[in-house]
């Protein structure tokens, strides 16, 4: 049984709309590219660990993607936790792609095809760490006792895994995500000292959905940018030529010609992504190089959006694309 949280599509879908309107020779462009092809990446291993624990019994495991949860240290966050009558396990997957190789001093090594090397710390310490702060966390909050296992993996089958020298070994924790239903399967054979319901799991699940604070980003602040050096107008939906011209209730492709009545809305999705979940009429011109208030009001109204206040004191307001109530399991 799965329990979807903060989705990290949603951080891609803002990369996204960020990198299309920073202009091509920013000094920040490099660095919105590379982020962006860093989170696609994890989404890409996100979903292929979605395969192989589909297999598990949906009756006798809960499973929670991307939790975050504050201590007395911050916060920390785990990738996918399953929760079992003998056992709960944290997995912290490893987007690596190429060979990944295993050093004697404990670090990481991942060669890529065009041997580029990359280090990274071992992630045994990493986990050791999720376990000692969720056991903390269960504590806090009066859970039975329970047995934490934990695995590293290496979410693309593709990738190779080898240690650095014929003495040194490969953690046993780290594995590759198609031998996650068979590593579950062994966890169940084990004897452990503790077990318990499947309705004590629903309350942990519904506890741990509850106490969960997705991330809350301004990627302007974060790139340091400033709305004036964001690429302004609508897109082509045809060529991806900006800006379009608003006339006549339609948009006109001065490049290719094609036209839309519609096309604003990819460019209002953008505004939401980066800017806010607000809207004016004087920000909607500016951002969609409108010149008339009367067309943006046109605009803005045509899209069903909440609106607040009167006059040239209104305020249009988007749905939100990342709520943060309570989830509630069904």
């Amino acid at each position: 049984m799965f329990f979807k949280l903060y989705d990290k599509q949603i951080e891609v879908m803002r990369l996204k709309a960020l990198e299309s309107r920073v202009p091509t020779h920013h000094p920040k462009k490099e660095m919105v590219v590379r982020d962006l092809k860093k989170k696609k990446s994890e989404v890409a291993g996100e979903k292929e660990l979605d395969y192989p624990l589909g297999f598990l019994d949906s009756e006798k495991y809960l499973i929670l993607h991307n939790i975050r949860l504050k201590d007395e240290n911050g916060y920390f966050q785990i990738d996918t936790l399953v929760l079992a009558s003998k056992f709960y396990l944290i997995l912290e997957v490893k987007n690596w792609q190429g060979t990944v190789i295993f050093d004697d001093n404990g670090q990481v090594i991942r060669k890529r095809s065009n041997e580029e090397e990359e280090g990274f710390p071992n992630p045994i310490p990493q986990v050791k760490t999720q376990t000692f702060r969720l056991r903390k966390w269960l504590r806090k909050h009066s859970f039975p006792e329970m047995e934490i296992e934990s695995f590293i993996v290496i979410a693309f089958p593709s990738t190779i895994v080898k240690s650095a020298h014929p003495g040194t070994r490969i953690p046993e924790q780290v594995i590759l995500n198609n031998q996650i239903h068979f590593k579950i399967l062994e966890l169940e054979k084990k004897p452990y000292n503790h077990q318990t319901s499947i309705a004590i799991l629903r309350e942990v699940a519904q506890k741990l959905l509850e106490q969960h604070t997705p991330t809350k980003s301004n990627l302007l602040q974060k790139y340091r940018l400033d709305h004036s050096e964001l690429i302004k107008g609508v897109f082509c939906p045809e060529c991806q030529f900006i800006p379009m011209i608003r006339s006549k209730y339609k948009w006109t492709c001065t490049k290719c010609g094609a036209f839309s009545r519609c096309a604003h809305r990819a460019a209002l999705e953008d505004y939401q992504l980066l800017i806010g979940n607000t809207i004016t009429n004087k920000q909607a011109r500016e951002f969609l190089l409108v010149e008339s208030p009367y067309a943006a009001k046109r605009i803005l109204q045509s899209e069903n959006l909440i609106q607040i206040g009167n006059k040239k004191g209104r305020i249009y307001r988007f749905a939100d694309k990342n709520p943060n109530s309570p989830l509630k399991l069904k």
